[in-house]
């Protein structure tokens, strides 16, 4: 290998004079700097790598930004950040003030949008495409979809426009890597599956075959039968596909090989009439061995590889509560969106395979075939990432709440993420859960409070919902009976005369933290732990109001519809317009990536930030003189 070159290409239009050779060098620097970086900062590996040849040569054939290239999910654009300005900010990336891990048009104008969530990238491509139909503009829309946006119904419901409207300088990008953040499932995978296992089919392949073993050219006839064989199954029946719903089919493509890649997506340029769709074949973690052999494990790490804590992560504890249910009681099943792996489904479908449900990316179709197999007896546990929850919504609303079936949803992932950023915080889904009439919303504090809230969910005839935090839990002991919590009822974590702290969920650990801090300030703190969103436990938080008159209510949620709004609506509807209500939460804002740990201090949600926040709201001028409570018991 010569000099880097990598170093030398600021702009796309830099690696449009470069030969197969010199790009092959400049993959092969992408791809080390990616393993480099992403390694040590945790990310998505395994399909950045395998898009890295697919990337250079979409910026060799096309004319960034004016031509605009959409990813259906932003998280594969590490090469293209190299090569389009932002090389040298790389190492920073996902870390508070760096590079985002996902597109972002506010760090480059090659950046479409900033997108996290799977099945829109066609929509988005289609609106770009005719708008600049509508508008005369000479300019190309490139989609690429891939890593299981097509099993989103939303991408189906894109095609069928595209199909209708057919515009102009549109080209689809399929990026066929086989799996999307879990193995691909659906009528696509299942129809071609179908076609080549037909009885029919098979027996045709078989006489061949042995009839290949009786004559002298047998080894020829041999060879023709497997490329017979090979060509059906790669060539003929996407085109079949693709042809007859109303698309022009190109590929398939080998796509680690610029010859090949280039080649296509110029044919693609040349086609009229209907739009082209350009069949890429990518191996996930190509050029890493680990990732290419664990794509899943390889795709989000959570952390930087080798990181690691003693405690469970809370979607562990939550599949082993779930495990244990299965096995008293076969009407259990769990469900989840192409996420079994992060959910911690995947282990108890091992043992579990008929009552484990991997929808793919299709959180709509999960929620309501939930609420179906609950119309018939079975207690459902749909388990789906808090930011994709919200895709949902109206099959939570409709399916679920309206007929008060006995769903219960986990909202993984809720609360902060960290270096995922915006796009996947988990930061709305008490403000859109708790209007839902019928819907019980809960939150536990620690891993115990877990399982006994899910036992409790398990045991209720109605729709249930509980939201855990991304990462480990607390490391409490787990008590060996699982128990059935009064659902509307929280608990007190600490005695205090002064100012009564309601910590829902993880950050009740930090304000116990904080109520000891400000002990040395001479304050008095109680902290609580409500456990419940919907039903509120207002006898404590009535009985918090009178005695004691400062009322602190702490998130990992926005503020607008939150927990603390749910607070000043009891304390408002019982009349104490005395008492004070502080709130502390997630702002009116997308809260962008860096640690989580940085993220919890910037918005007030760690020890330190509480103790200010209380310190501002109630002692501004220092310690109390006094311990009155600021509104006297009715």
């Amino acid at each position: 290998m010569g000099s880097p070159i990598l170093e030398r290409i600021d702009a796309p239009c830099d690696l449009k004079p470069l030969t197969y050779e010199e790009m092959t060098q400049v993959a092969q620097e992408a791809r080390d700097t990616i393993i480099s970086v992403i390694t040590q900062r945790g990310g998505h590996l395994a399909s950045n790598l395998g898009v890295v040849e697919l990337t250079l040569a979409l910026h060799r054939v096309f004319d960034s930004p004016k031509d605009k290239i959409v990813w259906d999910t932003t998280n594969q654009l590490y090469t293209h950040k190299l090569v389009t300005g932002r090389r040298d900010e790389f190492k920073n990336i996902r870390l508070q003030g760096g590079l985002s891990g996902f597109g972002e048009p506010a760090e480059s104008e090659h950046d479409t949008l900033c997108a996290g969530h799977a099945g829109t990238g066609l929509s988005v491509a289609l609106g770009i495409a005719q708008g600049a139909v509508n508008c005369d503009l000479d300019s190309w829309t490139i989609a690429v979809v891939g890593d299981g946006a097509m099993t989103s119904g939303s991408s189906f419901e894109a095609l069928n426009n595209i199909v209708h409207l057919s515009p102009d300088k549109m080209i689809v990008v399929l990026n066929d890597n086989g799996m999307s953040i879990s193995e691909n499932i659906g009528f696509l995978t299942n129809w071609r599956k179908r076609l080549i296992t037909h009885p029919q089919y098979q027996a045709m392949i078989r006489r061949m075959t042995a009839l290949s073993k009786k004559v002298p050219t047998g080894e020829l006839i041999y060879q023709l039968v497997k490329s017979l064989n090979d060509g059906i199954e790669s060539f003929i029946l996407p085109t079949m596909f693709w042809n007859e719903i109303g698309f022009r089919y190109l590929g398939p493509v080998d796509g680690h090989d610029f010859k090949q890649l280039e080649d296509t997506l110029q044919q693609a340029k040349q086609t009229a009439g209907a739009v082209p769709v350009v069949h890429v074949v990518t191996h996930k973690g190509h050029g890493y061995e680990p990732a290419e052999d664990d794509p899943v494990k390889f795709h989000q790490p959570s952390s930087p590889l080798g990181a690691g804590s003693g405690a469970p992560t809370y979607s562990k504890v939550f599949a082993q509560t779930v495990s244990r249910l299965m096995r008293g009681d076969e009407g259990v099943v769990g469900i989840s969106a192409a996420m079994l792996e992060g959910t911690g489904l995947k282990e108890v479908r091992q043992d579990f395979p008929d009552r484990v449900f991997d929808v793919g990316i299709a959180e709509q179709h999960a929620v309501s075939m939930a609420a179906g197999m609950a119309s018939t007896g079975f207690k459902p546990f749909v388990s789906i990432y808090s930011t994709f929850l919200q895709r949902a919504f109206d099959q939570v609303m409709h399916d679920v709440c309206l007929q008060n079936l006995p769903v219960t949803l986990i909202a993984d992932r809720a609360g902060i993420v960290g270096e995922d950023g915006k796009t996947h915080h988990g930061a709305f889904d008490i403000s859109y859960l708790r209007c839902l009439p019928n819907a019980v919303v809960a939150a536990p504090t620690n891993e115990n409070d877990l399982q006994h809230l899910i036992n409790t969910a398990y045991r209720h005839n109605g729709p249930f919902a509980i939201r855990i935090p991304r990462g480990t839990a607390t490391g409490v002991s787990l008590d060996p009976a699982l128990k059935e919590l009064p659902i509307g009822k929280g608990y007190m974590l600490r005695e205090g005369r002064d100012v009564s702290i309601f910590a829902l969920g993880k950050p009740a650990g930090p304000a116990l933290q904080a109520a000891e801090i400000l002990a040395d300030f001479g304050i008095d703190c109680s902290v609580i732990n409500p456990l419940f969103v919907k039903p509120l436990d207002t006898e404590l938080l009535l009985n918090a109001a009178r005695e004691i008159g400062r009322i602190v209510t702490v998130e990992e949620n926005v503020l607008a519809g939150g927990f603390g709004s749910a607070v000043l609506e009891v304390i408002a509807e019982a009349g104490l317009q005395s008492v004070a209500v502080h709130r502390i939460g997630m702002p009116d804002a997308f809260v962008e990536h860096g640690t989580a740990d940085a993220q919890r201090h910037e918005l007030n949600l760690d020890a330190e930030g509480i103790v200010r926040q209380v310190l501002s709201a109630f002692y501004p001028g220092g310690q109390p003189s006094s311990h009155t409570p600021v509104v006297a018991a009715d």
